[in-house]
């Protein structure tokens, strides 16, 4: 019998089914959806701790961002439903003709209003016009005014062809004193863009440009002198009712010029010891140096090279002319300067700071250095140089002119404590767009420390974002976001405005002519600044307004909105100044500033030990653990506990 044979054991094959046609274009879709892999397939796939650890994890955050979703989901319904109160204007002035610029006084008594023929006087608290300057051919665009005396002020205009004028307001009459940059050849008259007058009226910068080249003098007025001629000229103004004498009075004293800082470049010193001679005692300007022309193009050819894609390449380099960027007086004072955030300190300032767009320091001149000097020629040289890390964008200083906040490139904040000498926060902002305006907001005095206070800065940004620092000595600070705005707004806010007379609080105004004020402490609309149905807010992209911190008003320009067949340009047009009363409203009482008591030293002191005895129990614990953990940590390093202080652990606070 034949034995059977054994056939080969047959194994299933799978094979793939080629389709018979190309595939057309549109099923690439659909090989590409096959190919892919399901997460929850490779989640799987993983070993068993993982994948609980995994899926816990998971759950965890979906519960955390259900959380999160729904209280801003809360937050915004609570916004819609709470109903924002509306302050009413208190009263209107009608104005004969459009107003271009507004100013009231230091104390609160008048408004001064700029418009195309001249200037007139508002009585802050009556709304009557008291007096009048008028001109043919005049357009006043920018004003400016202070207190000069007693019942005397000093006024500083710059009209649309850049001249310059000082008046003087005494006894319900406008007296014009000096023309800054007035000549008889128009072709040979140097331009002004800006004036500025320091509190009390004692000096005044100009903004010069001349054919490119801006420059600042400063002037040193006549206080004194004024005022007699002020009561002579009104005594003779009262005895000649027609008004056709001309008074006259003491000339202004050019103290200093100050010119934009020169580029680096290169030099021809040999020696440090050179360099030393030719520093002036001024250090830190970068101007005098050893670095040769040479290196200044080798240095600058290789930046080219490694960052050539980020530059932008062009047919020919345009030099940036230097243009000011901000000026602020500085009052007197010394490093231990007790102030609660008002001007406490008397007397004229004593020195003037500038920087200039372009530029990385901030230059600060003293203004009695130069005062027996006959001779301005020379050019004036700063008397501290206050350097940082990146181009300065804008500034702000505090009112009693002690901090100054430098807002840089690259999203810095510099907070300078002048007195000290010493940055007293560098900060950085994540903001998406360059800084636009920085303002000191004020808060309660000794919240929390006399000596290290916190201080608070509202930063924008040209994308219209808003963040708010508080910021302590050093790296002791806090950035908050605004994210508040009014439902009708169209668009970001065209101007924002700090209220020192309310706490923590900002008027926004929007181009739709919608003015808001929002608390910056809680990120909340407070109260919204309702115009008659008549009238809109007048240019609203560059608003013109005015505040009153004596009465606590604001007033703001509104035009009436004119039918097709009316002229716009045409006199009594329906222009006029609305009055609202911010700190006489109950939406603001919350946030109104409480009266302040420590007004002397003896009280700030009084304030500040009464203060340390209160902590004094938890000073003397830190201290006490301090010394223990310090005998710890001696203990490995001698190879056995040796105490500290014999016969005692160790010393208490008040020993």
């Amino acid at each position: 019998m034949k034995p059977k044979k054994l056939g080969r054991a047959k194994m299933p094959v799978y094979t793939r089914k080629v389709p018979t046609g190309i595939p057309e274009p549109w099923d690439s879709e659909d090989s590409a959806d096959e190919e892919r892999v399901d997460p929850d397939l490779l989640h799987d796939s993983l070993p068993q701790p993982f994948r609980m650890i995994g899926k816990v994890l998971d759950g965890v955050l979906d519960r955390a961002w259900g959380v999160i979703s729904d209280r801003e989901a809360a937050r915004v319904t609570e916004r819609s439903r709470r109903k924002i109160p509306q302050v009413e204007f208190s009263d209107e002035v009608k104005l004969p003709v459009k107003a271009n610029c507004l100013a009231c006084t230091d104390d609160g008594k008048y408004v001064f209003v700029g418009f195309s023929c001249g200037i007139s006087v508002i009585s802050a608290v009556g709304h009557v016009r008291t007096a009048t300057w008028e001109q043919d051919r005049v357009e006043i665009i920018s004003i400016h005014c202070t207190c000069l005396g007693e019942m005397a002020y000093l006024i500083a205009t710059v009209d649309d062809m850049g001249v310059s004028r000082v008046f003087a307001y005494y006894a319900d009459y406008i007296y014009l004193i000096k023309l800054i940059n007035e000549t008889k050849e128009r072709n040979k008259r140097n331009n002004c863009t800006k004036i500025e007058l320091s509190e009390g009226g004692d000096y005044a910068a100009v903004l010069i440009d001349c054919n490119g080249d801006s420059w600042i003098e400063m002037y040193r007025f006549p206080k004194v002198s004024w005022l007699k001629e002020l009561e002579a000229a009104s005594c003779n103004q009262v005895t000649n009712m027609s008004g056709t004498e001309v008074a006259k009075f003491s000339p202004v004293v050019i103290l200093l010029k100050i010119k934009a800082p020169d580029m680096l470049s290169g030099t021809s010193l040999k020696c440090p010891f050179e360099v030393l001679q030719k520093t002036a005692s001024v250090i830190g300007s970068g101007l005098n140096h050893m670095i040769s022309a040479q290196q200044w193009a080798e240095q600058r050819a290789i930046f080219k090279s490694v960052h050539s894609k980020y530059l932008d390449t062009g047919t020919c380099e345009m030099k940036a002319k230097a243009r000011l960027g901000s000026l602020f007086f500085l009052l007197p004072g010394g490093l231990c300067t007790f102030t609660d955030g008002t001007r406490s300190l008397q007397g004229p300032p004593s020195a003037v700071c500038v920087w200039w767009r372009g530029d990385h320091n901030l230059y600060q001149y003293l203004l009695h250095k130069r005062a027996k000097e006959k001779t301005t020629e020379d050019e004036a040289k700063p008397s501290v140089v206050w350097p940082n890390a990146q181009e300065i964008v804008c500034s702000a200083i505090s009112r009693c002119t002690r901090h100054i906040a430098l807002g840089l490139m690259g999203g810095l904040v510099t907070v300078w404590d002048r007195c000290l000498g010493l940055p007293w926060s560098v900060l950085s902002v994540s903001a998406d767009s360059p800084f636009n305006k920085l303002h000191f907001l004020d808060c309660l005095p000794f919240s929390q420390d006399p000596f290290f206070p916190k201080i608070h800065v509202l930063v924008t940004c040209k994308n219209a974002d808003c963040h708010v620092i508080t910021a302590g000595r050093g790296m002791d600070f806090q950035v908050m976001q605004l994210c508040g705005r009014p439902a009708d707004a169209e668009g970001p806010p065209t101007e924002v405005l700090s209220v020192h007379f309310l706490q923590m609080l900002v008027l926004l105004m929007y181009r739709n002519g919608t003015i808001v004020l929002l608390d910056t402490s809680d990120d909340t609309v407070v109260a919204t600044l309702v115009l008659p149905p008549s009238h809109c807010l007048a240019t609203p992209w560059s608003p013109v307004y005015t505040l009153d911190p004596v009465n606590q008003n604001l007033f703001v320009r509104a035009d009436r909105y004119l039918c097709p067949e009316e002229d716009q340009d045409e006199e009594g047009s329906g222009s006029s100044l609305y009055v609202f009363s911010l700190g006489t409203t109950s939406a603001s009482e919350p946030q109104r500033e409480a009266p302040r008591k420590l007004r002397t030293l003896e009280d700030m002191c009084n304030q500040y030990l009464k203060e340390r005895a209160l902590t004094l129990e938890d000073r003397s614990a830190a201290i006490s653990q301090s010394w223990m953990q310090l005998q710890q940590c001696s203990a490995p390093l001698s190879g056995k506990a040796v105490p500290l202080f014999r016969g005692k652990q160790c010393p208490s606070f008040g020993e």
